[in-house]
């Protein structure tokens, strides 16, 4: 039981200190972002973020790879056949918003995108350890097309120009800080999707 305690505090504590550092990265950037700062903003000394993290870009790559589960969970959207595809394609966009919008979140987004910017190979490195983004929205896809709802030769063509636009249209105007897309702009870009992709029914 002692044990498992130990355990739990552990974990909390590196949960803590990777918290601070999204923290420091946000008020500071990364690179200016120190372990003393790191330490500060997570309520602890500097040897403790040492004695869980080897470097700041140790404690960067696991911030990252939290991110990305969390992503991954909010991503994971099972095909519905008893709700309509517009509802079910909100939820897709209203998770990408979720880790654009939430100030924590957007704080880390930020950072990856600069760190991706001053290095590719991160982001190459990142593609190939985790794979596509769009993973669970082709699987979503199929499962349309299988119950003859969407209709579309490449799902992954598909889930594309689906990100595409949430990417060009709300995404970066968001991560970028430039003019807020209008509010109108999710139901548009939902409809000009199923415009191309829905399958019309059967005339009887």
């Amino acid at each position: 039981m002692r044990e498992e305690k130990k355990t739990t505090d552990k974990s909390k504590k590196r949960e803590e200190i990777m918290d601070g550092a999204i923290k420091a990265f946000e008020i500071e950037g990364y690179e200016k972002a120190s372990m003393d700062r790191i330490a500060h903003h997570a309520g602890t000394t500097k040897r403790t973020v040492y004695n869980h993290f080897a470097s700041k870009g140790d404690l960067f790559q696991a911030v990252f790879e939290r991110f990305l589960s969390e992503q991954s969970v909010l991503r994971a959207i099972k095909y519905d056949s008893d709700q309509s595809l517009t509802e079910q394609l909100v939820r897709f966009v209203d998770a990408e918003l979720y880790l654009s919008t939430e100030p924590s979140r957007l704080a880390i987004s930020q950072v990856l995108i600069t760190q991706f910017m001053q290095d590719p190979h991160v982001a190459l490195e990142a593609r190939a350890k985790y794979g596509s983004s769009h993973t669970h929205f082709v699987t979503w896809i199929e499962a349309a097309i299988e119950d003859e709802r969407i209709e579309a030769t490449d799902p992954n063509l598909a889930a594309l120009i689906f990100y595409s636009m949430i990417e060009g249209g709300l995404t970066w105007p968001i991560l970028c800080q430039t003019e807020k897309p209008p509010e109108s702009f999710k139901d548009e870009l939902i409809k000009t999707f199923l415009c191309r992709f829905e399958k019309s029914p059967v005339s009887g």
